[in-house]
């Protein structure tokens, strides 16, 4: 079903594909630097490391919505060739159905990647001492 699931969104479904295995190891990562070896076992962690996810994550919050956008418009392109001066609505069909699963794809990493992204600035930050500025 699955692999069903990306032959319908079309050929930008395996970059997006890819974005979301790595946005996964990149999670499952984090998850072990901040979660178990700080948090829980204790150990020292340099700062550099625990905020490590702030270079990587606006690429998961930018890439797969622009990749997603551009099914979109891969979409609606093969909708119209397919169409080849007819009206059918299996064709438009088709491209917009390539449209939308590419959106949602591309949109729903991105969603994850910012929602784990502020998650994790908010363990790193939860741990630090509060600093007031004086006026």
């Amino acid at each position: 079903m699955f692999m069903r699931f990306i032959e319908l969104g079309g050929p930008l479904m395996w970059p997006l594909l890819a974005c979301s295995i790595l946005l996964g190891g990149v999670m499952i990562e984090r998850i072990w630097t901040i979660g178990i070896r700080w948090l829980l076992l204790k150990q020292k962690v340099p700062q550099i490391t625990l905020v490590a996810h702030r270079r990587l994550m606006p690429f998961f919050r930018d890439i797969p919505p622009s990749l997603g956008l551009l099914g979109t418009v891969v979409g609606v392109v093969k909708s119209f060739q397919l169409l080849n001066g007819r009206l059918s609505a299996e064709a438009v069909g088709e491209g917009l159905g390539i449209a939308c699963l590419t959106t949602v794809f591309g949109i729903g990493i991105a969603i994850a990647a910012s929602m784990f992204g502020y998650l994790a600035d908010w363990i790193v930050k939860a741990d630090q001492p509060m600093v007031v500025m004086e006026a």
